[in-house]
């Protein structure tokens, strides 16, 4: 079964509703043009090789090829081999990752997202058949990666996480803690543990109320708060490159300092723990001594493995189809117009 690393991107299939849009004003614009300038027998006479059957199997050989050029763009996934059911050891693990551009501030080195993914990448070596979930958020809140025991996957995925990922931007803790827990839900897993990776510039509500149903649950939340007390300012870039820093109304540049209180809160009040900036460098040996009293002996069932990227199954198909309609003329063949002529003539006789 295939799985995509960038699921989000689907969205561009929508724009078929915008090229059939198109097509449609096109050709109604076009009919009131000839009828508006030509007689029907004489247009018929002048554009005697036109046909319209083409130019809609142009039109849809262009949508299957636009179709397959999205879905290599999300990027096609597919394990080279599976396994069936094993006893180990294994816990059950969902990873909050904030992904909002506060995010980038470089108070930590080299800025808190990528000091984020370096402890996850991190802890993520030392996991064995423990199986792990990933929920980005920002100002909304998506499961990036189910629950999966494939952390080859998990790992090629939080490579690739980034503030482009979530629209619109902010910081919605609630919204993260909201879709976890029904994410958790979903999964029908016992013994959960919640990771939150974030520097708790919240600008919601906050999540007094979802953090009820993780205590109720016996669900804790472990935070890794990323930033100094000093903060840092949020830089916007261009091409990798710092262009300027984020602004306020007055033209200030704004400094982004983690809310320790509210990072603070939400671990005590599921019985999670803190970790904050000064234990950074140890933070993956923290979270696996957790991680330690979560883990159960179970039967999973499972891919384990590399995956491997197929793309190209759905590119090099979508570049011959794109040929095809490129060579594919919008007249009659030669021969169609005889035959048709032929016909038409001996009718009239």
């Amino acid at each position: 079964m295939l799985k995509f690393m960038y699921p989000n991107r689907a969205w561009l299939l929508l724009l078929i509703l915008f090229f059939l849009f198109i097509f449609i004003l096109f050709y109604r614009q076009r009919k009131k043009w000839i009828d508006k300038n030509f007689d029907k027998n004489n247009f018929k006479q002048i554009s005697y090789d036109f046909s319209f059957k083409k130019v809609i199997t142009k039109f849809s050989l262009f949508i299957l090829a636009f179709i397959f050029i999205v879905i290599a763009l999300m990027n096609p996934l597919e394990p080279k081999k599976t396994i069936t059911t094993a006893k180990k050891e294994a816990a059950d693990i969902f990873i909050i990752l904030d992904i909002s551009n506060s995010m980038l501030a470089e108070d930590i080195k080299p800025n808190r997202l990528e000091k984020s993914k370096q402890i996850i990448k991190t802890l993520l070596l030392k996991l064995g058949s423990d199986r792990v979930g990933i929920v980005l958020f920002a100002g909304d809140a998506f499961v990036y990666l189910p629950l999966t025991i494939d952390l080859s996957i998990a790992n090629m995925m939080i490579s690739e996480a980034d503030p482009q990922l979530s629209q619109p931007q902010g910081t919605n803790i609630n919204a993260a803690l909201s879709t976890t827990f029904y994410a958790i839900e979903r999964s029908k897993v016992k013994k959960p543990m919640v990771i939150l990776f974030s520097d708790g510039e919240n600008f919601e509500d906050d999540p007094n109320e979802i953090l009820k149903r993780y205590s109720d649950n016996n669900i804790p939340v472990y935070v890794v708060a990323l930033g100094t007390p000093t903060g840092a300012p949020i830089p916007i870039k261009q091409n990798g490159n710092i262009i300027n820093y984020k602004r306020d109304s007055n033209n200030n540049i704004v400094t982004s300092t983690p809310n320790i209180m509210l990072l603070s809160s939400i671990a005590s009040a599921t019985g999670g723990k803190l970790i904050d900036y000064q234990n950074l460098n140890k933070a993956h040996e923290i979270l696996f001594d957790e991680i330690k009293k979560f883990q159960d002996s179970k039967g999973v069932e499972a891919y384990i493995g590399q995956y491997q990227s197929v793309y190209l199954w759905f590119l090099i198909p979508a570049f011959l189809i794109l040929l095809i309609d490129f060579l594919l003329s919008e007249h009659k063949d030669k021969w169609q117009y005889n035959f048709q002529k032929f016909i038409h003539k001996n009718l009239d006789a």
